[in-house]
């Protein structure tokens, strides 16, 4: 039963992307997209604790008594959300998941490895490191195509996949963060929600400083049921990692939620559900996302 709600939280991080992209259509910002879904979330994380009869301002209180570091989580969670928004369209749904996912793992490999951020050492192995390597063919299999692109058009495909790659690298941070903020707080629902407020706090900064907020879109948004889909699936996925983690072990859930996000995101692409661009998966597509799959499964659950 764990096992399928740790594929199931993969299947709705695939179905999240392209509700928060249609919404940004919708709405004409992809920026305040991620805002939307951030107060959606917000808001049902703050009846949650209500229910679990939390007091809140304490809780933020008590945040803010352990020192700043640990408010970063919701910022990078919010700046990895909205650049998988912004990324999704032009890269595809499979290339969306599988750079960030790279960086994911790569960075995870080099934080255990030397201790990095309070967490446990892990060091690097033989087998992790041919999961490395499947990793890295994953992604040539994956993202090379034999039609020939101008210089212009490869320079940004080369630059959306280093953005994609660090967004990566910031959801690893986010977790760690929010996680050590869990411990320290003692209540892991109550963090996620410190990330959910801090992030929200960020995104509509952004938006007024770049001028996207209009109070109209913002109606809109809150009132459009792919808003509130977006957002409440968001929330369900963050809940979801938080209780199977303990559980499982982040390698298990982090691998079982990766391949069903990636297996999602390849049948949305090639059915072109949800108004995504249909690109029918080819032979080649999918060897690169099964030897990327036996790279995430010789790092994280062999090695």
């Amino acid at each position: 039963m764990l096992y399928l709600l740790s594929l199931f939280a993969g299947i709705i991080l695939a179905i999240q992307s392209p509700l928060s992209v249609n919404l940004g259509k919708k709405i004409h910002s992809p920026i305040l997209s991620s805002l939307i879904t951030y107060i959606i979330g917000s808001f049902e994380f703050i009846v949650l604790l209500l229910i679990l009869q939390v007091n809140i301002p304490n809780l933020i209180t008590t945040t803010f008594s352990h020192g700043f570091p640990w408010l970063i989580g919701g910022f990078m969670g919010a700046i990895y959300i909205t650049s998988i928004i912004i990324l999704f369209p032009k890269l595809g749904p499979i290339k969306a998941v599988i750079y960030p996912t790279l960086g994911q793992i790569l960075s995870g490999i080099l934080i255990d490895s030397f201790g990095l951020f309070k967490m446990p050492t892990s060091t690097m192995n033989l087998i992790k490191f041919i999961g490395v390597l499947l990793l890295i063919a994953g992604v040539i299999f994956s993202a090379y195509s034999p039609k020939k692109r101008t210089t212009t058009n490869q320079r940004n495909d080369l630059l959306y996949s280093v953005w994609a790659f660090i967004a990566g690298i910031l959801s690893t941070l986010q977790g760690i963060f929010n996680a050590n903020l869990g411990v320290e707080l003692n209540n892991t629902i109550g963090s996620t929600f410190i990330a959910f407020l801090f992030g929200t706090v960020l995104l509509l900064i952004v938006v007024l400083i770049t001028r996207q907020f209009t109070v109209p879109n913002l109606i809109v948004g809150l009132t459009s049921p792919i808003g509130w889909l977006a957002g409440t699936i968001g929330a369900t996925f963050v809940l979801s990692i938080t209780f199977l983690t303990p559980i499982l072990g982040p390698g298990l859930t982090v691998s079982m939620t990766l391949i069903a996000t990636m297996i999602s995101s390849a049948i949305i692409e090639h059915f072109g559900f949800l108004r995504v661009v249909q690109n029918q998966i080819t032979r080649q597509k999918i060897i690169g996302i099964i030897i990327f799959i036996l790279g995430i499964i010789f790092i994280k659950i062999v090695g």
